[in-house]
């Protein structure tokens, strides 16, 4: 699904690794940022640079504080790559995010644009560092929890693309996110990707405090990216129908995967998606904690 994307990113590694006075070489293609979070990326016009700015700062700083003694759910949602579905479907999942769990005022969305005007601030590494970074300080990481859904196209080695049409390519790894949550404090955790491969997300991340959800197992595509549909296969089952009808998130996961393995089988989409989840026995806890409070 994003195999454009990766053709882009590998001519500019092969061309960034080769001094302008040598011949090609075939060890020539390499990672720029050796492993690390980055991106290549042309200044957007002034005016616009300045406004991007602005919608971050502005999002960032309507971020409520934390009520000590109560349990806070900060959501973030992340439409990673420049196609209208990805950004139709991480603000349509944001609102029935804050709704279940409860999440007004703490919550944020980063988007790669998509619809025409820009509403939200730019799904930059930085800005999703940023995001994670302010919430990390306003929390308290023993009674808080973050959310954080997230979708794109994904590759087979597992990495999700950020991508802004004609301006801005990256890829973030599992190991990335990871390092963010880590430095930014934040202990307590659910994240959902939609994405195909998005599986790899589970391994990196489990552990007692986290759920992770994936559309994808690590070795399978995910379906319905098209740019004109309002949801992927995932966003649809998931958010659109079982979260919206009042289903917890965990038992939603299972609602969506049988329903998605119904669309897959009536389309003759193959090989399935097989939709994973991992939850994280305190995570869960702390969930239905949430979603009680929330009622």
């Amino acid at each position: 699904m994003g195999r454009r994307f990766w053709v882009l990113i590998a001519a500019f590694w092969a061309l960034s690794a080769a001094p302008a006075t040598a011949q090609p070489q075939p060890q020539a293609q390499r990672d720029p940022f050796n492993g690390q979070f980055g991106v290549i990326e042309l200044a957007a016009p002034p005016a616009e640079a300045a406004r991007l700015a602005k919608l971050m700062g502005d999002s960032l700083d309507a971020l409520a504080p934390q009520r000590p003694g109560q349990l806070d759910v900060y959501l973030v949602t992340a439409s990673l790559w420049g196609d209208p579905v990805f950004e139709r479907e991480a603000a349509q999942a944001g609102d029935i995010l804050r709704a279940h769990l409860g999440a007004e005022g703490r919550s944020i969305m980063l988007s790669a644009g998509g619809q025409g005007e820009r509403h939200h601030p730019s799904a930059t590494p930085d800005n999703l560092a940023a995001a994670l970074g302010q919430i990390g300080s306003l929390i308290d990481p023993a009674e808080d929890m973050v959310v954080l859904f997230l979708t794109s196209h994904g590759a087979p080695d597992g990495s999700l693309a950020l991508r802004e049409h004609n301006r801005l390519n990256a890829a973030m790894r599992p190991s990335h996110l990871r390092d963010m949550f880590a430095q930014a404090g934040i202990r307590n955790r659910i994240i959902i990707v939609s994405a195909c491969y998005s599986g790899a997300f589970i391994a990196p991340l489990m552990d007692d405090n986290t759920i992770v959800m994936t559309a994808a197992a690590p070795d399978r595509t995910s379906f319905g990216c098209q740019p004109q549909r309002e949801w992927t296969f995932f966003g649809d089952a998931y958010f659109n129908r079982a979260v919206r009808e009042g289903a917890s998130l965990i038992n939603a996961f299972d609602d969506a995967k049988r329903l998605i393995e119904r669309w897959e089988r009536e389309q003759n989409l193959t090989p399935p998606s097989n939709p994973q989840r991992f939850v994280g026995p305190r995570a869960a806890e702390m969930l239905r904690r949430a979603e009680r409070a929330a009622d």
